[in-house]
C-alpha cells in the first residue's frame, strides 16, 4: 500500500493491455458461461471496462464478486473499514481466516483468486465532502457504485460523480431492518418507496444540492427495497444489538442487482 491509500495490483504485462485484460485462450475458457450468455463482444466489453465502488459490505462485497466472476478487467475498491467477527451474517469477505484485515484488501486477495488477471486498486481512506472530488476523479472508472451507509458522503459521492463528472452511478439503498428478497428492485431515486435511507438522501439532494422537486426524475438509478424495514427494538430486547439487523438473503440481492445493472450498462 502507497502513502497515498492505494494499492495497485501488478499483473503480467502479456495479460493486461492498459489496465484491462486481454481476452486470452484461458479468460476465454475461464469465461465460457458468461460467454454464452452475453455474447463475445460484451465479455470483451467487460474485460476492458473498469467499475468503481464505495462501500464493500453486505451489499458492496456481492456485487464485487459478481462483476469479477463475470469477467470485469479492472475493479477500484474504496473502503477505509477493517473486518470484524459481527460482519459474519452478511459481508462475503468476512471469515474467521480474515478478521482484523482492511475489507478492500481482503476482497483484493480472494478476487486474485478467482481471476488471477483481474486488477484489483484498493483505497483504505474515509471519504468525506473534502476528499472526495480529488479520490474520486483520479480512479477514472467507466462507471461507479455506490454502497455507502453515512447519508453525507453517500450525497457527496453520488453528486460529484452524476452532476460534476458526467458518468453513471448506481445507488444503493439501505437493506438493514428487511427479510424480504423478493421485495428488492430498481427505480429512479425520485420514485422510491419503503426505503428511509433514500428518502433521506432525496431530502438532502433537493435541499442542499438543487436537485428537482417532487414530480421530477432525478435520473439517478436506485436498488431498494420496498419492505418496510423493522428495529431491532421490536423484535429483540437485548441490549447488545445495532438498531437495524441484517440478512444476507436480501444484502446480497440488492449487491447482485446493482452488478446486474451494471452490467447491462457496460455492454452498451
Amino acid at each position: 500500500m502507497t502513502s497515498t491509500g492505494i494499492s495497485n495490483n501488478h499483473t503480467d504485462k502479456t495479460q493486461l493491455k492498459e489496465n484491462n485484460m486481454e481476452i486470452t485462450d484461458n479468460l476465454k475458457y475461464r469465461f465460457r458461461g458468461p460467454r454464452a450468455l452475453y455474447g463475445e463482444e460484451a465479455v470483451n466489453k467487460f474485460a476492458h471496462s473498469h467499475v468503481c465502488i464505495a462501500g464493500t459490505g453486505g451489499v458492496g462485497s456481492w456485487a464485487i464478486e459478481s462483476l469479477v466472476r463475470t469477467g470485469v478487467g479492472h475493479i477500484t475498491i474504496i473502503d477505509k473499514d477493517t473486518i470484524d467477527e459481527s460482519n459474519t451474517n452478511r459481508q462475503l469477505h468476512t471469515m474467521q481466516s480474515t478478521l482484523g484485515e482492511y475489507k478492500a484488501e481482503a476482497m483484493k486477495s480472494r478476487m486474485k483468486d478467482i481471476n488471477p488477471d483481474v486488477q484489483i486498486d484498493v483505497i483504505t481512506k474515509l471519504l468525506t465532502i473534502d476528499n472526495i472530488p480529488d479520490i474520486i476523479s483520479n480512479v477514472n472508472a467507466d462507471i461507479y457504485i455506490d454502497a455507502i451507509d453515512d447519508l453525507s458522503a453517500k450525497a457527496a459521492y453520488i453528486h460529484h460523480i452524476h452532476r460534476i463528472m458526467k458518468k453513471t452511478v448506481i445507488v444503493a439503498g439501505g437493506a438493514g431492518g428487511k427479510t424480504n428478497p423478493l421485495l428488492v428492485t430498481k427505480g429512479d431515486l425520485s420514485e422510491t418507496k419503503g426505503d428511509k435511507l433514500l428518502a433521506r438522501l432525496r431530502a438532502k439532494f433537493r435541499k442542499e444540492y438543487g436537485y428537482p422537486q417532487a414530480g421530477k426524475k432525478m435520473k439517478l438509478t436506485a436498488v431498494y427495497s420496498t419492505e418496510q424495514g423493522k428495529l431491532a427494538k421490536d423484535v429483540n430486547d437485548a441490549d447488545d444489538v445495532p438498531v437495524f439487523g441484517a440478512a444476507m438473503c436480501v444484502t446480497a440481492v440488492v449487491g447482485l442487482n446493482i452488478a446486474a445493472l451494471v452490467l447491462e450498462k457496460l455492454r452498451g
